[in-house]
Protein backbone atom coordinates (compact mmCIF):
# COMPACT_ATOMS: atom_id res chain seq x y z
CA UNK A 1 0.00 0.00 0.00
CA UNK A 2 2.98 2.41 0.99
CA UNK A 3 4.44 1.48 -1.88
CA UNK A 4 1.54 2.82 -4.36
CA UNK A 5 0.90 5.71 -2.63
CA UNK A 6 4.85 6.75 -3.01
CA UNK A 7 4.84 6.12 -6.75
CA UNK A 8 1.69 8.38 -7.22
CA UNK A 9 3.45 10.79 -4.81
CA UNK A 10 6.57 10.91 -7.22
CA UNK A 11 4.55 11.19 -10.36
CA UNK A 12 3.03 14.19 -8.68
CA UNK A 13 6.19 15.50 -7.85
CA UNK A 14 7.44 15.00 -12.01
CA UNK A 15 3.61 15.83 -13.33
CA UNK A 16 4.09 19.31 -11.10
CA UNK A 17 7.45 20.65 -12.85
CA UNK A 18 5.60 20.99 -15.66
CA UNK A 19 2.90 22.89 -14.35
CA UNK A 20 1.97 25.18 -17.32
CA UNK A 21 1.38 28.91 -15.72
CA UNK A 22 -2.02 30.48 -15.25
CA UNK A 23 -1.53 33.85 -17.19
CA UNK A 24 -3.98 36.31 -17.58
CA UNK A 25 -5.39 35.87 -14.17
CA UNK A 26 -5.78 38.34 -11.05
CA UNK A 27 -4.72 37.23 -7.86
CA UNK A 28 -4.84 33.79 -6.74
CA UNK A 29 -8.26 32.46 -6.09
CA UNK A 30 -9.43 28.72 -4.49
CA UNK A 31 -10.12 26.56 -7.67
CA UNK A 32 -11.32 23.39 -4.99
CA UNK A 33 -12.02 22.64 -1.93
CA UNK A 34 -13.77 19.67 -0.74
CA UNK A 35 -13.83 16.41 1.20
CA UNK A 36 -15.20 13.14 0.96
CA UNK A 37 -16.01 11.15 4.59
CA UNK A 38 -16.80 7.75 5.56
CA UNK A 39 -16.37 5.68 8.86
CA UNK A 40 -13.62 4.00 7.90
CA UNK A 41 -11.77 6.52 5.48
CA UNK A 42 -11.42 9.86 4.21
CA UNK A 43 -10.30 12.56 1.70
CA UNK A 44 -9.60 15.98 1.99
CA UNK A 45 -8.29 18.78 -0.73
CA UNK A 46 -7.58 22.01 -1.70
CA UNK A 47 -5.75 24.17 -5.15
CA UNK A 48 -5.55 27.49 -5.87
CA UNK A 49 -4.22 28.96 -9.13
CA UNK A 50 -3.57 32.04 -10.66
CA UNK A 51 -1.11 35.32 -10.47
CA UNK A 52 1.35 36.06 -7.53
CA UNK A 53 4.42 38.29 -7.97
CA UNK A 54 6.74 37.97 -8.48
CA UNK A 55 6.51 34.63 -9.80
CA UNK A 56 3.48 35.32 -12.09
CA UNK A 57 1.41 32.34 -12.90
CA UNK A 58 1.25 29.71 -10.07
CA UNK A 59 -1.00 26.72 -8.84
CA UNK A 60 -0.56 25.20 -6.09
CA UNK A 61 -2.75 22.21 -3.87
CA UNK A 62 -2.86 19.76 -1.32
CA UNK A 63 -4.42 17.01 -0.01
CA UNK A 64 -5.33 14.32 2.60
CA UNK A 65 -6.45 10.41 3.14
CA UNK A 66 -7.06 8.07 5.73
CA UNK A 67 -8.57 4.81 5.89
CA UNK A 68 -7.69 1.58 8.40
CA UNK A 69 -4.48 1.22 8.55
CA UNK A 70 -2.69 4.21 6.93
CA UNK A 71 -2.84 7.96 6.28
CA UNK A 72 -1.05 10.44 4.35
CA UNK A 73 -1.31 13.24 2.88
CA UNK A 74 0.74 15.72 -0.20
CA UNK A 75 1.59 19.09 -1.67
CA UNK A 76 1.53 20.15 -5.19
CA UNK A 77 2.94 23.89 -6.29
CA UNK A 78 4.49 25.27 -9.24
CA UNK A 79 5.18 28.70 -11.22
CA UNK A 80 7.11 29.96 -14.03
CA UNK A 81 10.50 28.51 -12.88
CA UNK A 82 9.67 26.23 -10.39
CA UNK A 83 7.65 22.76 -10.14
CA UNK A 84 7.07 20.94 -6.41
CA UNK A 85 5.19 17.51 -5.74
CA UNK A 86 5.63 15.64 -2.09
CA UNK A 87 3.79 13.86 0.38
CA UNK A 88 3.91 11.04 2.72
CA UNK A 89 2.04 7.89 3.87
CA UNK A 90 2.18 6.52 7.48
CA UNK A 91 0.99 2.60 8.08
CA UNK A 92 1.73 0.82 11.11
CA UNK A 93 5.22 0.00 10.81
CA UNK A 94 6.36 2.10 8.00
CA UNK A 95 6.55 5.81 7.53
CA UNK A 96 7.59 7.47 3.18
CA UNK A 97 8.36 10.65 2.21
CA UNK A 98 8.90 12.15 -0.91
CA UNK A 99 9.80 15.23 -2.02
CA UNK A 100 10.01 16.09 -6.14
CA UNK A 101 11.25 19.22 -7.42
CA UNK A 102 11.89 20.73 -11.24
CA UNK A 103 13.40 23.89 -12.43
CA UNK A 104 12.30 24.79 -15.53
CA UNK A 105 15.20 27.04 -17.91
CA UNK A 106 18.13 26.92 -19.58
CA UNK A 107 19.61 24.94 -16.51
CA UNK A 108 16.43 22.89 -16.15
CA UNK A 109 16.98 19.89 -13.35
CA UNK A 110 14.40 17.13 -11.86
CA UNK A 111 15.03 15.70 -8.40
CA UNK A 112 13.58 13.51 -6.39
CA UNK A 113 14.08 12.69 -2.18
CA UNK A 114 12.60 9.30 -1.11
CA UNK A 115 13.06 9.02 2.52
CA UNK A 116 11.92 5.47 4.12
CA UNK A 117 11.77 4.40 7.96
CA UNK A 118 10.51 1.70 9.64
CA UNK A 119 9.70 0.74 13.60
CA UNK A 120 12.30 -2.22 13.04
CA UNK A 121 15.25 0.57 12.85
CA UNK A 122 15.82 0.67 9.42
CA UNK A 123 15.72 3.87 7.17
CA UNK A 124 16.95 4.64 3.65
CA UNK A 125 17.28 7.75 1.60
CA UNK A 126 17.50 7.64 -2.33
CA UNK A 127 17.97 10.63 -3.64
CA UNK A 128 17.68 10.50 -8.28
CA UNK A 129 18.55 13.93 -10.36
CA UNK A 130 18.32 14.53 -14.29
CA UNK A 131 21.49 15.46 -14.48
CA UNK A 132 25.09 13.90 -12.65
CA UNK A 133 24.90 13.41 -8.64
CA UNK A 134 28.22 13.37 -6.21
CA UNK A 135 27.68 12.80 -2.82
CA UNK A 136 30.29 12.71 0.06
CA UNK A 137 30.03 12.04 4.25
CA UNK A 138 29.27 14.87 6.52
CA UNK A 139 28.36 15.72 10.11
CA UNK A 140 26.12 18.44 10.98
CA UNK A 141 25.42 19.24 14.29
CA UNK A 142 27.44 15.87 15.29
CA UNK A 143 24.96 13.47 13.46
CA UNK A 144 26.31 11.68 10.73
CA UNK A 145 24.96 11.96 7.52
CA UNK A 146 25.74 12.65 3.17
CA UNK A 147 25.27 15.25 1.35
CA UNK A 148 24.66 15.03 -2.58
CA UNK A 149 25.39 17.70 -5.51
CA UNK A 150 23.89 18.04 -9.00
CA UNK A 151 26.67 17.90 -11.10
Amino acid sequence: MARSIWTLIVLAGLASAELMPRQGTAGVDITELNKNVSATSGTGAVSAKGTLEPFGGIGVGCGINWAEGNYGGGLQAGSDSFGLGGGFAITEDTMTIGLGIGVKGPQSINTTVNYEASTNGTASVIFTSTKGVTCQETTVNGLKGFQCTSL
